[in-house]
């Protein structure tokens, strides 16, 4: 009987760690797209150091820490902004003199996730989880 419980509340926990890494990387996605979508309408500011008019709310990184994801420790988490042209097929993390219609812009996030169940949590060996989403847009 004891065993049992052991066993159910374990199964228990890891439907638990389930549901956080799901509805965190619901969460991730969202606030990509978010700020790939305001790339594509405004390329030149990816976050507020880019210039006098990129204060917040002014850019993608505003748009994205608002986007609604409340259960994200935004403090852990690192955003990289690429772009590339359509015929080229290398990214760059720079921002082109002059971004032109057609222009791809990917926004990376990579947050840290800990586990609570013990048995996974053995298996990393305490070590949070990273997690990395991306979001393309085109630049109109």
């Amino acid at each position: 009987m004891s065993i049992g419980f052991v066993i159910l509340t374990l199964i228990v926990m890891g439907i638990l760690d389930l549901g956080r890494v799901y509805f965190l990387n619901l969460a991730l996605e969202d606030a990509a797209g978010e700020a790939a979508l305001y790339l594509s309408l405004n390329p030149y500011c990816p976050d507020a150091s880019s210039g006098d008019d990129c204060s917040d709310p002014k850019n993608a990184k505003y748009r994205a820490l608002h986007s609604g994801g409340a259960n994200v420790d935004w403090s852990t988490a690192g955003f990289t902004y690429e772009y590339r042209n359509p015929g080229d097929g290398t990214w760059s993390q720079t921002i082109p003199n002059e971004v032109q219609s057609g222009m791809l812009v990917r926004v990376t996030i990579e947050t840290e996730f800990q586990v609570l169940t013990p048995v996974i949590s053995a298996i990393t060996r305490g070590q949070p989880i990273t997690l990395s989403v991306f979001a393309v847009g085109t630049v109109v």
